[in-house]
């Protein structure tokens, strides 16, 4: 569990299923060293800032974010998992 804004989680894959999201965590993250969750909300939504129900999340830790993204991005590129999911966007930080 996160103990405080360095080890916060962020959501950086939503997809439709959790196969989807199961397959970017076992073929491109964990293979990186990247530590990755897969938050279900495919039954109710949790507050949150842009998060959508009827969904599952893949989440990674802060620091880790921009890399897990560019990683994802490239893997859909590549045909290694599907381009359905939603890979985020980080906003800069100041």
């Amino acid at each position: 569990m996160p103990q405080g804004p360095k080890d916060e989680l962020i959501e950086v894959l939503r997809c439709t299923d959790q196969a989807e999201a199961q397959m970017a965590v076992d073929e491109v993250l964990e293979p990186a060293g990247i530590a990755a969750d897969i938050h279900n909300r495919s039954s109710h939504a949790f507050p949150a800032p842009a998060s959508m129900s009827g969904a599952f999340f893949v989440a990674v830790p802060r620091a880790r974010a921009q890399e897990a993204i560019e990683m994802l991005n490239e893997a859909q590129e590549e045909g290694i998992i599907s381009d359905d999911g939603e890979v985020a966007e980080l906003a800069e930080e100041k």
